[in-house]
């Protein structure tokens, strides 16, 4: 028997044209499937960064629509504590105007008292 490794001058030009042919067989295809593949890479790239920018779009106008909220939100709480500074104002002129009454009417009571308990000359 044959060592392995002292192989015939014949079987290794026979590996050499098995070689030579599974090369010619499938190298070709081999190229255009990375040829391929690159594209679809660069396609997929792209994609990528397209929906990068949308969601980036998207996420500032939901931001905007939130400050939008927001400013909504401003203007209807300004317009309450408008109303309530009123009332307030308006409650404060009744207060006085009824102060002002009680003390009106307290001296006329007092005036009565001190009218009815005076003798009277006849």
């Amino acid at each position: 028997m044959e060592s392995s490794s002292s192989a015939s001058p014949e079987d290794t030009n026979t590996v050499r044209l098995l070689a030579k042919g599974v090369l010619e067989l499938y190298e070709p295809p081999l190229a255009t499937i990375n040829t391929h593949l690159k594209e679809l890479t660069e396609k997929q790239e792209t994609v990528q960064l397209m929906l990068t920018s949308e969601r980036r779009k998207l996420e500032d106008l939901q931001n905007d629509a939130s400050l939008d909220a927001l400013l909504a939100d401003i203007a209807t709480n300004r317009e309450k504590l408008t109303s309530i500074s009123s009332t307030m104002m308006n409650l404060h002129k009744r207060v006085q105007s009824l102060q002002t009454r009680a003390a009106n009417i307290e001296k006329a009571a007092k005036s009565r008292a001190t009218g009815v308990g005076r003798p009277t000359s006849s």
